[in-house]
């Protein structure tokens, strides 16, 4: 989907935001046995034909990168400039715990999700 967005357009989510989760998971003899690692939740946006703005990813992911380094102030300065906090923030979401604990069930076959067609 992020090499050629369009070419896999999802209906369902035309001009959405959809919230995902991305669960690294440990598995032994190709069975899952725990998330490791990191469990990421995120916010996807589609246009009005259900095709993902891979572009909204890739700012977000340029302003993750741009809070890896300390912002510095010009001399006398007071302001810090913190937009890339903000872009990242808008594509982030925080679940519940029982949602969370939800998702990992999933992420390990435990609990049943919905599929897309």
């Amino acid at each position: 989907m992020l090499s050629d967005p369009s070419a896999h357009p999802i209906p369902q989510f035309a001009a959405r935001r959809v919230r995902g989760a991305e669960a690294v998971v440990e598995q032994d003899h190709r069975r899952p046995v725990k998330v490791i690692i990191r469990l990421v939740f995120f916010m996807l946006a589609f246009n009005e034909r259900g095709v993902l703005d891979a572009d909204a990813i890739m700012r977000q992911a340029g302003a993750a990168f741009d809070t890896l380094h300390p912002q510095t102030r010009s001399k006398g300065s007071t302001v810090l400039d913190t937009q890339s906090r903000f872009v990242v923030s808008g594509g982030r979401w925080k679940p519940t715990p029982v949602l969370e604990a939800e998702i990992r069930a999933a992420a390990l076959g435990k609990q049943k999700c919905p599929v897309l067609k």
